[in-house]
């Protein structure tokens, strides 16, 4: 757990960093981080604690139940995030990375300054492969998303930055990703209950 949590840190902290050096802008910076900072709180709560033990005492029909308490929670801060209009988890800064990241790389690739190119070739290089990712097409992204992510954050990047009302393809992408994510979680936390019963029981 206390790896978890520095993982989830170190991963805001560069999400920022990336979120200032495409916005420029401290206050957007800020107000993303934020947002990431507490879903991954309450998700770390909802998956490390509530999920396992639920599962581990109820077995197939407490992962049911979970799903379902899930497809509720999710959509409930999907409408949350639709009414507010505001971009707490900086989809519009990806779709900015996809438009003009290659620009960024491009200028460190060739820049004059030998100490800034070579400083900043590795974050170029991360960034080059982030933006062939994003690029590959939505079914990719869907089943990447779905499997490492929650729902919501799923349906908000594949509406590429719109705040419009939400359509057909929209509920259909919210309601899979929720039972994909789900059963790939369930399916991990039951080798880690497994494996947990088996240690205590040769205890």
């Amino acid at each position: 757990m206390p790896n978890e949590i520095l993982w989830i840190i170190g991963g805001i902290v560069v999400l920022g960093i990336i979120i200032f050096l495409i916005s420029k802008n401290w206050r957007r910076t800020v107000q993303v981080m934020s947002g990431w900072g507490i879903l991954e709180a309450y998700n770390s709560i909802w998956e490390f604690i509530i999920w396992p033990i639920v599962q581990g005492l109820f077995g197939f029909v407490g992962v049911l139940a979970l799903i379902v308490v899930a497809l509720i929670n999710n959509f409930i801060i999907l409408l949350w995030y639709q009414h507010k209009k505001v971009d707490w988890f900086g989809v519009n800064e990806v779709e900015n990375i996809k438009a003009k990241g290659h620009l960024w790389v491009h200028e460190v690739s060739n820049h004059q300054n030998l100490i800034k190119r070579f400083s900043l070739y590795i974050p170029a290089k991360m960034l080059q492969f982030m933006i062939w990712l994003l690029n590959k097409n939505d079914v990719f992204a869907f089943v990447t998303l779905s499997l490492w992510q929650d729902s919501f954050i799923t349906t908000i990047f594949l509406r590429h930055g719109r705040f419009d009302k939400l359509d057909r393809r929209d509920y259909i992408i919210f309601v899979t990703s929720t039972i994909l994510g789900c059963l790939g979680w369930a399916v991990l936390m039951q080798f880690v209950i497994i494996a947990i019963k088996a240690v205590w029981g040769s205890i």
